[in-house]
């Protein structure tokens, strides 16, 4: 009995350490790769990542993963890794930046199923930061435009206090009831442009004068100057 006890108890060590000796050598050939590199660049409204790995044996795939400023990362693309124990060199290129900030990482999937994540990269995309679109272009009666950038914005507020200082020594001068913006600027950037001319206005005007003025964009979309020449000759005939 004590024989067979001790024999049981022997079988028993040995496949523990026969055990425990394989997963040690699982464990040693599968040596996690290293991310030496992970950068990015923007190009227009496209987004060209690139990242350098060291030592991969035991890679799957990589998952690209995107976030934009309300948060959460959708995954936007795979790629395959490469397992030749030396140092690789993966891109990627995002044709369909989200509009602001862009942020990026990497996550690494390896073969037993382990997940590693790499930094994040920070991207803008510029392009739909910084622009002025108008339209229907060409336009006929009505040109419509959409100011996303700052430096456009910027434009329209000098725009509007040139011609604030303009309209402010007009109400000096003449102290006028009703001043009608009109022109290819009013139709254009009327709205935007209006309350710039306003605030211009009542800070160089005279007090007394400006609190009897009204300033307004014209309704008449289609060449008023003329429209309004044809009326006086239109109502002299008829008189």
């Amino acid at each position: 009995m004590k024989k067979n006890t001790a024999a049981l108890i022997l079988a028993l060590l040995i496949t523990a350490t026969g055990s425990l000796t394989a997963q040690m050598a699982a464990s040693t050939s599968a040596t996690p790769a290293l991310l030496l590199a992970f950068t990015g660049k923007a190009q227009s409204s496209d987004a060209l990542l690139a990242w350098t790995m060291e030592g991969q044996t035991n890679c799957k795939w990589f998952v690209i993963e995107r976030s934009g400023d309300t948060g959460g990362y959708d995954s936007i693309g795979v790629v395959i890794g490469i397992n030749n124990g030396n140092a690789n060199n993966y891109t990627f290129s995002d044709d369909h930046m989200l509009k602001g900030n862009n942020y990026y990482r990497i996550r690494q999937v390896d073969m037993d199923g382990v997940l590693r994540y790499s930094k994040i990269v920070n991207l803008s995309n510029i392009e739909s930061n910084n622009k002025m679109a108008i339209y229907p272009n060409p336009a006929i009666a009505v040109l419509n435009y959409n100011v996303s950038s700052p430096a456009a914005q910027q434009v329209i507020a000098t725009t509007g206090r040139y011609l604030g200082i303009a309209i402010a020594n007009l109400i000096n001068l003449c102290n006028p009831q009703i001043i009608v913006l009109t022109g290819w600027v009013a139709d254009s950037l009327g709205s935007a442009v209006l309350p710039h001319v306003r605030a211009t206005a009542a800070r160089y005007a005279l007090a007394e004068p400006w609190e009897g003025t009204e300033i307004s964009l014209c309704p008449i979309d289609r060449n008023p100057v003329s429209l309004g020449a044809a009326t006086l000759v239109l109502e002299g005939f008829l008189s």
